[in-house]
């Protein structure tokens, strides 16, 4: 953890006068959090080969660790605490970013506005990155780095001084924004750049929007804070953000209760088993966090994933979104079909 701050610290630092290696360190902070987390469950987990893991080579780090994708696949299948699909593939592509700064000259390396341009989308990235990681290690991940929250919360300071810099763009989009709010569009504070320029179609409202800013694309929810004392407009882009005004801290209990208010959700009949208030959430795995919307789609109010259909288990009967056709044999986000059955016997 101390290595992997210690490098989100120099990307920031090295960003405006070396872009390679602020991309370099960015991708090895992210690499090193997930490692992190899989120590948590285990030290032989991130040894390439687990099966010829040994301690005394581990503490002097005479041995090969595993890469973003394989860490990812044994915290899913071990502690069923992997990364989200849009997760995982910022964090690849930013992989992918860093490779070819090690490997290749790279665009932003210039003073021309070729250069100036793929500054600008470094920095989004990197702010894309730091949303994912910052809701992992401050919500789904929390109760494993609770120690470092006042680190976490200052890198998020300094991370959100970075995107300072686009802030050129912004303001060349200022007469477009201004033209779109006065046809009924609504914008808001961006998750990601920070900059009101995420659009959105309703002061409360669940749906995709995306920041004419920084290219930033997500489902979120629209709401007035919770903190009667705060009240104002905000936008939660997963079910563990908090306030940007007064830092109410959110959970997937409150979005229900915000949904359940404005009456977006629709009525259940309790006494009809068929007729379900809640169901798993075959993206982030979590345990009925998923609600049926007044227009007849599923709702997670963890990872905020929107569906059409939910469906039910073969193996452990519950009900989830993305349940494999073959679920009786590999189960659902829930279990692990008669397939894991066996095998624990």
């Amino acid at each position: 953890m101390r290595n992997a701050f210690d490098f989100l610290g120099r990307s920031i630092d090295e960003l405006e006068q070396h872009p390679k290696y602020s991309v370099i360190h960015f991708y090895s902070a992210i690499e090193l959090f997930v490692k992190a987390r899989l120590l948590k469950e285990h030290w032989t987990l991130i040894v390439a080969k687990p099966d010829q893991a040994d301690k005394a080579k581990f503490q002097r780090g005479d041995f090969q660790s595993v890469g973003l994708k394989e860490a990812n696949e044994r915290l899913t299948k071990v502690a069923s605490d992997g990364l989200l699909d849009e997760e995982l593939k910022c964090f690849d592509g930013l992989r992918q970013e860093r490779n070819q700064m090690v490997h290749f000259a790279h665009a932003a390396q210039g003073d021309d506005a070729v250069a100036a341009k793929e500054m600008d989308r470094i920095v989004s990235d990197h702010a894309k990155g730091w949303l994912y990681l910052r809701r992992l290690l401050a919500g789904r991940w929390k109760e494993h780095f609770a120690a470092h929250a006042d680190t976490i919360n200052a890198l998020d300071h300094r991370m959100r001084e970075q995107t300072k810099s686009l802030e050129r763009k912004f303001l060349l989009l200022t007469d477009d924004i201004a033209t779109a709010m006065a046809a009924g569009s609504h914008f808001m504070a961006c998750p990601s750049c920070g900059f009101e320029s995420f659009e959105v179609e309703q002061p409360v409202w669940i749906g995709v929007g995306k920041c004419l800013t920084c290219g930033f694309s997500s489902s979120v929810m629209t709401l007035e804070c919770m903190n009667k004392a705060c009240a104002q407009p905000i936008l939660l882009a997963g079910g563990y953000e908090w306030c940007a005004e007064c830092a109410h801290e959110y959970t997937p209990e409150q979005v229900e209760a915000v949904l359940e208010e404005h009456d977006l959700l629709r009525a259940t009949d309790y006494k009809d088993p068929e007729d379900l208030a809640h169901a798993s959430c075959g993206n982030c795995g979590s345990y009925e966090t998923v609600v049926p919307l007044e227009n007849d789609e599923w709702f997670c109010t963890d990872c905020f994933d929107v569906e059409a259909y939910i469906g039910q288990c073969d193996w452990c009967t519950g009900y989830s979104t993305h349940v494999p056709e073959e679920s009786y044999a590999l189960g659902c986000s829930q279990c692990e079909g008669r397939v894991g059955h066996e095998k624990d016997d």
